[in-house]
């Protein structure tokens, strides 16, 4: 049964050794990247979650998202919506479900989020990751029509 537990120096080492494929580290920042993105804007007004995701005791990937909320006059911030930003599952734990599981789990925990009222969950993905865009997809995340700055499209899930 996979669980999340959120990155912190105790286990921060554990994530940025996670690997994936040559052909997915295309797709996705390195973990290393992650952790400093959501450091860097720790006082920002989106809250990052970057959480390790453990089968087991032992971390097998790692998700981030971040908590958008709605901010009067400003377009970067028109609605409140959660962004899943990250997603990713080990080389050596793949295929074995874990993908979807951590998906359920992070969904659960968006949707119980007390702060403040979230009206979607977005990402994007690129259309030629198969796997993570079927995944997607079977969990209700439809295409937006919009396209992100790297060629992803926009995925959303209204709640």
């Amino acid at each position: 049964m996979v669980d999340l537990r959120i990155i912190d120096e105790n286990n921060f080492i554990e994530c940025i050794s996670l690997k994936l494929t040559d052909e997915q580290k295309e797709f996705i920042a390195s973990n290393s990247f992650s952790l400093a993105e959501a450091y860097a804007h720790r006082n920002n007004p989106v809250k990052y979650y970057p959480f390790g995701i453990y089968n087991n005791n032992k971390m097998i990937g790692f998700i981030m998202f971040e908590y958008n909320p709605f901010i009067e006059n400003d377009a970067d911030f028109d609605e409140p919506i959660f962004y899943i930003s990250r997603m990713m599952i080990d080389i050596n734990h793949q295929g074995k479900g874990y993908g979807k599981e951590a998906l359920e789990k992070a969904l659960r925990f968006m949707k119980s989020y007390k702060q403040g009222d979230v009206e979607a969950i977005v990402l994007s993905c690129d259309k030629t990751n198969e796997r993570a865009y079927k995944l997607y997809e079977s969990y209700g995340f439809k295409f937006t029509g919009e396209i992100d700055e790297d060629g992803d499209n926009y995925l959303r899930l209204s709640l």
